[in-house]
């Protein structure tokens, strides 16, 4: 068993979770504290200045040079969260056998026309070992790309950690609800993976274009607006939806074009249900014929999402991931610890049926701190 401190930082930028665990990278699964620690306005805006920056950054060329203030305002940001996080727990660093961070995705693009993919989860993993002491691993995705893979998700590997700990019945699937929505089918032919549409991401982003917060507390607004069936089926219309899984999505692949002009309750309510009729569409094509559907993510909180939810899978078990004693917001900072130890170990954690890369692949670039005495296991 090791004991890992795992974060994540996702899409949203609305914050760096971080999560305790303590596991083998295998069957055995501990939790220990968690907390979110919310985004300093000048870390967001340099990042949201950066993810600009990488949109059009052509394939080939140097990174663009806001990278390298990224790199050092994420882990600076990091550093400060974990300290709090660590002091308010009674914990330090020289606990922890290796610290797990997946880095701030800046650019995601999957495999197309014959070309592999690029993935940008901007970190800087032998900075944050040198001001920790503590080993890192980060940067899990770039393996997966180089062989060919989408290189998401990844979490698929832990959700089926914690059904088996759980001894969860299966079929079983999992939503996770972040800026993107991705769904794990677990079943006896193993695991199958793919991000189905936008979840949060959109929503979010029409809340703080009409300067109405961050996001749609409980879905409250989304609930009173129109929902707008042919704008639905603009975005439907995507040539995403005709891919084959698996198959993966960067929260920029769609925009809010399809509703300008509508009010802005119409247009929460469109979103809403966009991200249901994707999420339902995903299940679909992967034939998933779950028994329970365990929601996850952001999104869980959207009362009326997860409402929609229920009732288009009925007769399926919709629950919460606390309601299954897991911690819906620690949940990816967790899995990352958990594929850190897998990683040390050299054990897979992407599969041909979650990336589509042709076989199970190791992932995450360990990083030591100066002066390190010796090589964890690999």
């Amino acid at each position: 068993m090791m004991k890992v401190l795992g974060f994540m930082t996702g899409t949203s930028l609305d914050g760096v979770d971080m999560a305790v665990l303590d596991t083998d990278g295998e069957t055995q699964v501990t939790f220990g504290p968690w907390s979110e620690s919310p985004m300093p306005a000048e870390t967001r805006k340099i990042l949201e200045a950066t993810i600009q920056a990488a949109l059009v950054w052509p394939r080939g060329a140097a990174e663009p040079a806001i990278f390298g203030d990224a790199r050092q305002a994420i882990v600076a940001c990091h550093l400060d969260a974990a300290r709090e996080f660590l002091d308010h727990n009674g914990l330090a660093f020289s606990d922890f056998d290796v610290l797990a961070v997946h880095g701030q995705t800046v650019l995601h693009e999957r495999p197309k026309n014959g070309l592999k993919g690029r993935t940008v989860q901007l970190f800087d993993g032998r900075s944050f070992a040198d001001a920790t002491g503590v080993p890192v691993v980060c940067d899990f995705r770039q393996a997966d790309i180089e062989a060919g893979g989408e290189a998401a998700p990844l979490m698929p590997v832990y959700h089926r950690a914690l059904a088996q700990n759980a001894g969860l019945e299966l079929p079983l699937l999992v939503v996770n609800l972040g800026g993107v929505a991705n769904i794990t089918a677990i079943d006896a032919r193993g695991l199958t993976a793919l991000d189905t549409g936008p979840a949060n991401g959109l929503m979010d982003q029409w809340m703080r274009r009409h300067d109405r917060g961050d996001f749609d507390h409980e879905g409250r607004i989304a609930a009173t607006g129109k929902v707008h069936a042919d704008k639905v089926a603009a975005y439907m219309a995507h040539d995403y939806f005709k891919a084959a899984a698996p198959k993966s999505l960067d929260r920029y692949d769609f925009n809010l074009q399809a509703i300008e002009g509508l009010s802005f309750e119409d247009g929460l309510a469109t979103l809403s249900a966009f991200t249901l009729q994707s999420l339902l569409a995903g299940i679909e094509l992967v034939n998933a014929k779950p028994k329970t559907i365990v929601l996850a993510g952001g999104g869980r909180h959207n009362l009326h999402l997860v409402n929609q939810i229920t009732a288009a899978l009925s007769p399926a078990r919709v629950v919460l991931a606390e309601d299954l004693g897991w911690r819906g917001g620690a949940l990816e900072a967790e899995g990352f610890a958990y594929m850190a130890v897998r990683s040390l170990k050299g054990l897979p954690i992407s599969f041909p049926g979650t990336t589509g890369v042709k076989m199970p692949l190791p992932g995450g670039k360990i990083s030591y701190p100066k002066n390190w005495p010796q090589s964890l296991p690999s």
